[in-house]
């Protein structure tokens, strides 16, 4: 799969006035979804997934494959993703069961250079409803990293998507996933500035069509056209969204 994407920045106290428009634009209200995401950093030196209990899914045995294939080729950070409830999760002194819990494995590809366009293109791959995630990271050798909240705003207007989306930090816990989730109240945003990040997005499910990629390049472009009085869509360096882990060093031999 491919994903196609245009990026501009909402100032919190602009949110409102934003959300407004997409659901004039879209005739719908917004979708609000949070999700604890957990990273996960690759083995040092790129390899294959083992034939583990995920690889038994006919369902999703072709995007394992898939998935197997990219981390053989590189060594990438990848997420897990788990929604939760803000009044059910939050502050009530529960801990998750990670692996009863179906969540979301989602890993992306460094995007192609931009070519004098805002519109950032690159391969993903999202596998929903997996119960065993983190007992396959572990088996596949992933580390865990560190963790976020999510907070989301989408609207849908035919195949376009427009999402809102900003991050939380959640409390440090080396080495695993906090055991309890904070009151919401007490989370605080990523970013200083506590700005939202708009994406406008279009999915090529076979991108080995190139037709099929420029024609959801243009789709995003006419939206662009259409919100530029709005929304300042700008080029996003590549590097950014690079999940990519560079190998070690080669110290090459003395004597």
């Amino acid at each position: 799969m491919r994903e196609l994407f245009l990026t501009a920045s909402v100032n919190d106290a602009d949110f409102p006035m934003a959300c407004a428009v997409l659901q004039g634009l879209t005739w719908m209200t917004a979708r609000r979804s949070l999700h604890r995401i957990l990273f996960f950093y690759g083995q040092p030196q790129p390899k294959p997934l083992k034939n583990t209990r995920v690889f038994q899914q006919p369902r999703y045995h072709m995007f394992w494959k898939e998935l197997s294939a990219q981390l053989a080729r590189s060594s990438y950070v990848i997420q897990t993703a788990y929604e939760v409830v803000q009044n059910k999760d939050f502050g009530k002194g529960t801990a998750m069961e990670f692996n009863s819990l179906p969540g979301t494995l989602r890993w992306t590809d460094l995007p192609d250079p931009l070519r004098d366009t805002p519109v950032t293109s690159r391969k993903k791959i999202e596998i929903p409803e997996q119960t065993i995630l983190l007992t396959t990271m572990t088996e596949n050798g992933f580390r865990y990293k560190n963790e976020m909240i999510l907070e989301t705003y989408s609207f849908v207007r035919e195949n376009v998507e427009f999402v809102f989306s900003r991050y939380y930090h959640l409390p440090e816990s080396p080495g695993r996933p906090v055991t309890t989730l904070p009151a919401w109240t007490d989370l605080r945003p990523v970013d200083p500035a506590q700005k939202w990040v708009l994406n406008v997005k279009l999915n090529v499910l076979d991108d080995s069509h190139p037709e099929r990629v420029k024609k959801a390049n243009d789709e995003l472009m006419a939206v662009k056209a259409e919100l530029d009085k709005i929304f300042e869509f700008k080029p996003i360096d590549r590097r950014v969204f690079d999940t990519r882990i560079a190998p070690p060093p080669v110290i090459p031999g003395r004597g």
